[in-house]
């Protein structure tokens, strides 16, 4: 079961956006210099099936897209979770976003998000908004999924 340790409204994580940002903890990629290491804790936070509804119907009329930092623990039941909740965010007309941080590619579970960021953070790389960076932001569109990074240049 997942567990979220706060939100934000943010309009940079995904262009075009007006990001409820949901911090999910479990976090097991331990970044080295990781910019938020409590979230390497898996029980750290509130139990995030209890708020979900409640944290979205408070920001809806803030927000266009709704977006998980972070996967949690990666096992399949929270896989599950999260998909469950991106459905629940497209049937109320907005858009849903994954920060997963992992080094992977687009994964068939992760079709259910608009958007899916994906890479380790790795200092020497830099963050998004570096050319340098090894992370990406994918945006997905009938289907098919754009490397949409560049617009944070």
């Amino acid at each position: 079961m997942l567990r979220y340790t706060e939100v934000e409204l943010s309009p940079y994580e995904i262009p075009g956006e007006s990001s409820l940002n949901i911090y999910i903890s479990g976090c097991l990629n331990h970044c080295p210099d990781c910019h938020y290491p409590e979230l390497q804790c898996p029980d750290f936070g509130e139990e995030l099936t209890r708020y979900i509804a409640n944290i979205v119907s408070l920001y809806e009329r803030f927000a266009t897209c709704i977006t998980f930092m972070g996967e949690g623990s990666c096992t399949d039941e929270e896989k599950a979770e999260l998909c469950g909740y991106a459905k629940k965010i497209h049937e109320r007309g907005m858009k849903a976003a994954l920060y997963c941080g992992r080094d992977t590619e687009i994964e068939s579970w992760m079709e259910n998000f608009d958007y899916v960021k994906i890479g380790s953070y790795q200092a020497e790389k830099g963050t998004l908004t570096q050319k340098s960076t090894n992370q990406r932001l994918y945006k997905q569109s009938q289907g098919e999924w754009t490397d949409i990074t560049s617009v944070f240049w």
